[in-house]
């Protein structure tokens, strides 16, 4: 029997996991030459879109002469069966195995379809719409577990409640809205019609770490990549502050937020600044309309996951730090960073004297009550309490994969 600790926010289906035929097979035959597909670029396979070789590790194929090696390096050493082959984040019965082998049950996964910088605005809308069907027919699966997220068209401000709405009807618990991509910040006027779907169909609004479709990741000289990579939870301060300002969570009190790999440590100061604003500028946080200061919003309507933070361990133990009310844990499955499938250590240094009840909160039922998840019976939920600080004494209570 499955014994369950964890919920996921945070987990990956990268372009690399994606069937190479996925949009060959389903795209008009008008599109066919310039919608995705994969050639060889001097021995290396690589997508392509509108002729366009996509560089970088977002641009290889697993699907291919480089399974093995790929499969070896984000799964290799985890111990859960990887079939020679396979695609795992793209197999929703392999995947549901992997969660299983890590205590895991319900999974958010983000995809990278929007990082792909696509001229054509029709054939974007045919590619983001061919994945989303897609990835919600691996959501029917298990619909209660599995929340591959849908990948909202946010450069065509005016399609995305429409959207949002065909996606509801499917099932949809949550999609992903990219911060960056859109034409307007999101304080404007033309996310209002967003957010009162989002609000109305109860479909979580989900942004992640990261740019614009156009964002590269810079060279290594001089330290700019390095740079680079340590202010990338950064990226979401902007957009958690425009969301809470505008008004938007005021208004729409069922609109619910997740914003993920933004880590936590840094953002209790983000929000007590934004609560600052309403003292040291009353009359412009009067002209805001806001009832009540940012942070009772976002304790109300919006979680942060992390992996691993230091930082937030110490702050957690204040009683009144808004870490205690908005963190919940993500895998990062199947990044080399992440900490599937067996994060117990992490989790005994992180909330050592908090309490059981806390670290169950955390790690598990608050991700549940926030998606909606039916979950497994109470027989198949285990607490933390068996962690110890070596991280012996954990149940790994799974199916074989002998």
């Amino acid at each position: 029997m499955v014994m369950y600790k964890y919920n996921s926010a945070d987990n990956h289906l990268d372009q690399r996991w994606v069937p190479r035929g996925l949009w060959q097979d389903r795209v008009a035959a008008k599109f066919k030459d310039r919608a995705p597909k994969v050639i060889d670029v001097d021995g290396t396979e690589c997508w392509t879109v509108e002729g366009k070789v996509i560089s970088g590790r977002d641009g290889g194929t697993a699907d291919g002469r480089d399974n093995a090696k790929l499969l070896d390096q984000f799964f290799g050493r985890s111990g859960a069966r990887i079939p020679e082959g396979s695609l795992p984040p793209a197999d929703p019965e392999l995947l549901l195995e992997h969660l299983d082998f890590g205590n895991v049950y319900g999974y958010v996964g983000f995809g990278q379809t929007r990082k792909w910088d696509i001229d054509d605005p029709d054939l974007r809308h045919v590619v983001y719409r061919v994945y989303n069907d897609w990835v919600m027919e691996l959501n029917a699966h298990d619909p209660d577990r599995l929340m591959i997220l849908p990948n909202l068209p946010v450069f065509d401000p005016s399609s995305v409640p429409g959207e949002i709405r065909r996606l509801a009807a499917m099932g949809c618990k949550a999609a992903e809205f990219v911060p960056f991509d859109g034409p307007e910040p999101l304080f404007h006027q033309v996310w209002e019609p967003t957010w009162e779907a989002f609000a109305e169909t109860g479909v979580v609004f989900a942004a992640h770490i990261g740019g614009n479709v156009k964002t590269t990741i810079p060279p290594v000289d001089r330290g700019e990549r390095m740079a680079y990579f340590s202010c990338a939870p950064f990226s979401l301060a902007r957009p958690i502050a425009d969301i809470t300002y505008c008004g938007a969570l005021q208004r729409h009190p069922g609109l619910k937020v997740l914003f993920a790999e933004c880590r936590a440590g840094w953002v209790p100061f983000l929000i007590y600044w934004m609560d600052r604003q309403a003292e040291e500028r009353p009359g412009l946080f009067k002209d805001t309309g806001l009832d009540m200061l940012p942070s009772e919003y976002l304790r109300r309507q919006a979680l942060v996951t992390f992996e691993e933070d230091a930082i937030a361990s110490q702050m957690i133990s204040h009683q009144d730090n808004i870490l205690r009310d908005i963190l919940v844990w993500g895998a990062d499955y199947p990044h080399p960073q992440g900490t599937w499938p067996d994060p117990s250590s992490i989790f005994y240094k992180m909330f050592e004297g908090q309490g059981s009840a806390f670290r169950h909160e955390v790690v598990y039922a608050r991700m549940s009550r926030f998606f909606g998840l039916k979950g497994p019976g109470a027989e198949n939920i285990v607490s933390l309490d068996e962690i110890t600080a070596d991280g012996a004494g954990r149940t790994r209570e799974h199916a074989s994969f002998e």
